[in-house]
């Protein structure tokens, strides 16, 4: 890589470097950014950037602080698409809405899905003159500073939880694959909202075994082709395997950095896939791989077995369980603030 000056960050006050990316025309243009040093306990927006390094042989040179910078190539296309997607100048044209907003997304996150709400004020109308920035380890951490590295691999937990969202880059699209996101949304938007939560087999149980109510719209997905081709090789349903089976999710630790973020998601080229979609399409396959049921042909339960969906689900699991944990939480502190004369109730934040 290319010598590009790091001024010393100071661990005193929780310095930490962050990417300034600067607009572009075009997905294919080169990146351009620079350096700014900030406070990790000030307020900051910025994406953190989880990914694989790559293949050290396939590289792209970028613009820093107005020197070349050498990185792989997998990298490169990462900052690329991160510039295309969530660039406050860029078209929305990469982006469906969805059904229901986005998982207690940040409100300038909503704004990119086109959710947010006239009634916000001026706050989502000042976002697009915010700067795009992102924190990427290979470039925000001096790698010729053994110290510095040190302490941002043990700041790293710390950094992930700041930053307003984490996104795991799986890679550039393959065939199939705006076709197995759009099923992926679709079965989304199908399961009721608490699905799988405690207690609610109980109050909706036409929902779970063996009836699946909710599954009767969306038969279409596992049903046979045309010419009776089987689903499970059907371009919907390969591209959903290999969404799956991209080397990210072999990966443990990486899924154990994302899993620190307050909003989670991934990015395969110019989409964003929010953790709960993915974490739906497990659930539900689980569900019929394990148990009876009146839409899903059980002749079909047997092959789940073979399709890698299962790689990232205890992970997936647990967003979803200290999610739950998160919000009682809220509830109490929201309750308690209710019955206090000492202040007024206002809504609370994501921890």
């Amino acid at each position: 890589m290319a010598a590009v000056e790091y001024k010393r960050l100071n661990p005193t006050k929780q310095e930490i470097r962050l990417l300034e990316i600067q607009p572009a025309r075009d997905i294919d243009e080169p990146v351009e950014c620079r350096l700014v040093t900030v406070r990790l306990d000030d307020e900051q927006d910025f994406i953190a950037l989880s990914s694989l390094y790559g293949d050290p042989a396939q590289t792209e040179t970028i613009s820093v602080n107005g020197r070349p910078l050498t990185i792989t190539l997998h990298l490169a296309q990462a900052l690329r698409n991160v510039r295309a997607v969530f660039y406050p100048t860029v078209s929305r044209r990469f982006q469906r809405r969805p059904a229901r907003r986005p998982h207690r997304a940040p409100r300038w996150l909503r704004h990119l899905f086109g959710m947010s709400s006239s009634s916000n004020g001026g706050s989502d109308s000042d976002r697009p003159n915010a700067a795009l920035r992102v924190w990427l380890d290979l470039v925000c951490v001096n790698q010729r500073d053994d110290d510095e590295k040190s302490r941002q691999l043990v700041e790293m937990r710390n950094i992930y939880r700041a930053a307003e969202l984490v996104v795991g880059w799986l890679g550039e699209k393959s065939e199939h694959t705006d076709v197995a996101m759009a099923t992926l949304a679709e079965i989304e938007d199908a399961i009721p909202a608490h699905w799988g939560d405690p207690g609610d087999r109980e109050k909706n149980p036409d929902d779970y075994s063996p009836t699946h109510k909710w599954a009767a719209n969306i038969t279409h997905i596992w049903s046979p082709g045309p010419d009776g081709q089987i689903p499970f090789t059907m371009p919907h349903w390969v591209g959903c395997n290999d969404f799956m089976g991209r080397q990210y999710f072999q990966r443990r630790w990486i899924l154990e950095e994302i899993a620190r973020a307050r909003f989670p998601a991934f990015l395969i080229g110019d989409t964003v896939v929010p953790w709960k979609q993915v974490l739906r399409l497990n659930r539900m396959m689980e569900e019929f791989k394990y148990h009876p049921s009146n839409v899903f042909p059980a002749d079909l339960s047997a092959m789940i077995a073979d399709l890698p969906l299962e790689t990232a689900h205890k992970l997936l699991d647990e967003f979803a369980k200290r999610e739950a944990l998160e919000e009682a939480k809220i509830l109490r502190e929201t309750g308690s603030r209710a019955t206090s004369s000492t202040r007024s109730t206002t809504e609370p934040t994501a921890a």
